[in-house]
C-alpha cells in the first residue's frame, strides 16, 4: 500500500529565519492513488498576522487566538506523517518552514518529499503559462474552492499530483 501526505502551510511571511510563523497546516492523504482524509488546523503565532497575509489567506488574528502553538502541534503532526512521503506544491517553501520548526523542537526533519512544481517542469503535456497552483488547477480543470487556505490547497495539490503521476 502506497501512502502520501500532501501538506500545505499558510504562514505570516516567506522566511522562518526572519521570524515568520506557520498559522495553518493542511493535509490530504493519498492512499493507493485515492484521496482520503483532508484536514487542516490553525496555529497560534507568537506575533500578530500582518494585514497583507490576512487579506491573502482570510485568516485573522481572532481566528487563531485560542489555537495551540506550533510547539504543541508539531510533535503530533510529525508522528502523523511518520515515514510517509510528503507532497507539496513548491515543496521547498513548505519543507523549509517545517524543518525549521522541527529542528527547533529536536524532531526529525522531513527529507522524503515530492514537489508538484518540479513534476510540472517534467511533464511535457503541461502548457500552462507558469507553475503556480492556481494556473495548474485551471489547466487541469481542478476546482480549488479556497485558494491560499491549507485544506483546499492540499486537496487541489493531491488532485494535481494524481493527474501528473498518470501522465509521466
Amino acid at each position: 500500500m502506497k501512502e502520501y501526505v500532501v501538506v500545505d502551510l499558510e504562514t505570516t511571511g516567506l522566511d522562518p529565519y526572519k521570524g515568520h510563523e506557520i498559522i495553518e497546516i493542511g493535509v490530504t492523504e493519498i492512499i493507493n492513488d485515492k484521496i482520503a482524509r483532508n484536514y487542516s488546523r490553525f496555529i497560534k503565532p507568537k506575533r500578530k498576522i500582518p494585514e497583507f497575509i490576512q487579506n491573502l489567506t482570510h485568516i485573522t488574528n481572532e481566528m487563531v487566538e485560542n489555537e495551540k502553538s506550533i510547539e504543541e502541534v508539531l510533535p503530533n503532526f510529525r508522528r502523523y506523517v511518520g515515514s510517509r512521503t510528503v507532497i507539496a506544491h513548491n515543496a521547498k517553501f513548505d519543507v523549509k518552514f517545517l524543518n525549521y520548526f522541527l529542528e527547533k523542537q529536536g524532531l526529525e526533519r522531513i527529507e522524503n518529499y515530492i514537489c508538484t512544481v518540479e513534476m510540472l517542469k517534467n511533464t511535457e503535456s503541461y502548457k500552462g503559462e507558469n507553475k503556480k497552483l492556481g494556473t495548474a488547477c485551471s489547466y487541469y480543470n481542478i476546482v480549488n474552492k479556497s485558494a491560499h487556505r491549507a485544506d483546499s490547497d492540499t486537496l487541489a495539490t493531491a488532485q494535481l499530483f494524481l493527474i501528473i503521476k498518470e501522465e509521466q
